[in-house]
């Protein structure tokens, strides 16, 4: 049933009020004061005019009063006294909705602070980077000029696979707090980690001798970085500036040719491109240059890592790292060095210079009977052609061939079974030995391994990381342990940062452990 609104309900009870009062006029008319009918008829008259009007006047000042309410509440204004309890409940009901609306904004900006918040470093993320870049360059101010530095922390890969992944979280932390110092230094909050490696400063107001003050600085705090760290190098800068106007992928493209060329030139350098390049893709050109140097000048050096034995029956075995060497005899990221190589298709060259420079260098270390290990990329697995080009050098090398092995990361080999255990078989028939480094991903790593058989497997550091007080990691290597020692394969743990780890890893028949804790990275080169 539909429901009346008040004033369809103000004009039934008229109705009803007039007919009730008509009836007791004539009543009491009739009765009391013996009443003819003319009169009878004339006070009923009186009677319902009366009636009328007064219910046309409460019905105005009502329809009146209604209005204000209505116009006092799409101004938000406060209520008049016109309804005194319908102004409190009024009131009373906005302040509990003002309180929930409050929250809600308290609420979605936390959420807001947290979505544009990177969770290691608490430096605002990449959305926020590319929000902030964006409305700087719609600005209507065409003379308005910004700063922004590009820095890349290029040792993380490194110190994740010597070191263990909290030591690369320690190393990132390391620089965000540099890049925070430098960002207040000069006076912004723009600050900005981009990546897993690749920082952001945005100096708004900036003149151009801002740069080499700004590039001096970031070296000297990372020089001083890299020798408390004892590391290679600690991050590199590159630095452009941008103005309203411009589209985001210029100062973008820009900053990326400027890191390139800073990273390719002196350890932790910085450098400067205020123009656009011809090319936009004239960054990774010029590391094709820097590759297609160290190929045809065999720029490379090595270094080791040695894996300390906790069973006595193992052969010593050194992990190999090797190093490239730009043009002014700079020593070049490699993890950077090795994905441009992959990006321009010249990986299988770099690998191939790889393996002869470390079949010359372990000629000249003829007096050294510990093995070798070398890390192969995807590029090594998947390439038909350098697989041949691997087993007729290694046949060649009789002698050396015996005393190598060659690690592949097992998510790598997982992606492509069949060329895994072709891989593997080479490696049987020309005397070299098989390793799955990063291993232990879950109960599928069994499966890869009965496939594929290798003389050694390294344990993801991620497994070690928290084994003193994770019973389900402990359980799951006592596994690894216990089926490899069946079928004479050795357990090495990678990441080994703190005697903790190691204790609890000898008590579990670990074979042999890596990491800073046992033994640092050194020069091998002769």
């Amino acid at each position: 049933m539909k429901t009346l609104n008040i004033y369809r309900r103000q004009w039934l009870s008229l109705c009803i009020l007039s007919l009730i009062s008509l009836v007791i006029n004539s009543v009491v008319l009739s009765i009391w004061f013996n009443a003819s009918l003319e009169q009878l008829i004339v006070s009923d008259c009186v009677i319902l005019v009366a009636l009328l009007v007064l219910h046309w006047r409460i019905q105005s000042l009502q329809k009146k009063a209604e209005m204000q309410i209505a116009s006092e509440l799409l101004a938000n204004q406060t209520l008049s006294d016109t309804f005194p309890v319908l102004a409190a409940a009024f009131q009373q009901s906005q302040n509990v909705l003002n309180e929930h609306i409050d929250k809600i904004k308290k609420i979605n900006s936390e959420l807001e602070h947290k979505a544009l918040q990177d969770n290691l470093t608490s430096l605002q993320n990449r959305s926020a980077f590319r929000k902030d870049l964006t409305e700087f360059l719609q600005r209507e101010n065409q003379s308005e000029q910004a700063c922004l530095c590009l820095i890349r922390s290029t040792e993380l890969a490194t110190i994740n696979h010597q070191r263990g992944r909290i030591a690369g979280d320690q190393y990132l932390l390391a620089v965000a707090e540099i890049v925070q110092y430098i960002g207040h230094r000069f006076s912004t909050n723009y600050i900005y980690r981009l990546s897993s490696s690749d920082y952001a400063i945005l100096i708004p107001n900036a003149t151009t001798s801002l740069a080499p003050i700004l590039g001096k600085e970031l070296k000297q705090l990372f020089d001083n970085f890299q020798l408390q760290m004892s590391m290679e190098s600690a991050a590199y800068t590159g630095i452009t500036f941008v103005r309203p106007g411009q589209l985001p992928e210029n100062p973008l493209t820009r900053a990326d040719l400027a890191l390139a060329k800073a990273q390719t030139s002196v350890v932790n350098g910085w450098y400067l491109q205020e123009e656009d390049a011809d090319d936009v893709f004239q960054g990774e050109s010029h590391w094709r240059h820097v590759i297609q140097y160290i190929i045809e000048s065999h720029s490379i050096s090595f270094a080791g890592q040695a894996i300390q034995p906790l069973n006595m029956a193992i052969s010593n075995y050194i992990q190999i790292i090797p190093r490239f060497i730009g043009q002014n005899q700079q020593p070049l990221p490699s993890e950077t060095v090795y994905a441009m190589a992959m990006r321009h298709g010249i990986m299988s060259k770099l690998e191939e210079l790889v393996v002869e420079a470390l079949l010359q260098q372990h000629k000249t270390h003829s007096e050294n009977l510990s093995r070798w290990g070398l890390n192969l990329s995807a590029n090594a697995l998947f390439n038909s052609s350098f697989m041949i080009w691997l087993e007729r050098i290694l046949l060649k090398e009789q002698s050396i061939a015996p005393n190598l092995v060659f690690e592949i990361d097992e998510e790598i080999l997982d992606c492509h079974l069949a060329a895994s255990i072709r891989m593997f078989e080479m490696l049987r028939r020309v005397g070299s030995r098989s390793c799955i480094s990063k291993f232990g991903r879950g109960l599928g790593s069994f499966r890869l391994y009965r496939e594929l058989r290798p003389d050694y497997i390294k344990l993801d550091s991620g497994l070690i990381d928290a084994i003193e007080r994770d019973s389900a990691s402990q359980q799951f290597i006592r596994m690894i342990v216990e089926i490899s020692h069946r079928l004479g394969c050795v357990v090495i743990a990678e990441g080994v940062e703190s005697m903790s780890q190691r204790e609890t890893l000898e008590r579990m028949y670990v074979d042999g452990i890596q990491g800073q804790l046992v033994s640092k990275t050194i020069s091998i080169s002769k």
